[in-house]
């Protein structure tokens, strides 16, 4: 596995994923990775749908493959640290990954149970 890239992303939601997105095509030689360890990217932008009762919750989700931008690696982990000196970010079991520059979004992680009700509201 590749361990060091010129721009680092940390967090695969919308983002991530635009930011990637968009650094991959001004440069197509530029490496890019993300690191996401949910193998479910959901569009959080149609949430307010999903909330009014006009759009159905699971279609927000896709698989995270399917929404990685072409030519840019997906490291399937957790990021557990930053040493912003040595440009490197920590993972929990890939290793430290190494960048040129950048971009934190890991974004919220949702625990609907906190909610009395939510995910049969959402269903």
């Amino acid at each position: 596995m590749k361990t060091k890239f010129e721009i680092l992303i940390i967090g695969g939601g919308t983002a991530g994923i635009m930011t990637a997105a968009q650094f991959k095509k001004k440069d197509k030689n530029c490496s890019i990775a993300i690191i996401e360890p949910a193998d479910t990217h959901y569009y959080q932008p149609a949430w307010t749908l999903v909330g009014a009762g006009t759009y159905n919750f699971k279609k927000t989700a896709k698989p995270m493959a399917n929404v990685i931008p072409k030519g840019v690696d997906w490291i399937k982990d957790y990021a557990t640290g930053f040493t912003p000196e040595k440009n490197v970010v920590k993972t929990q079991n890939s290793g430290d990954i190494s960048y040129d520059y950048l971009v934190v979004a890991p974004g919220l992680v949702y625990d609907n149970s906190l909610i009395e009700g939510l995910d049969e509201a959402i269903d």
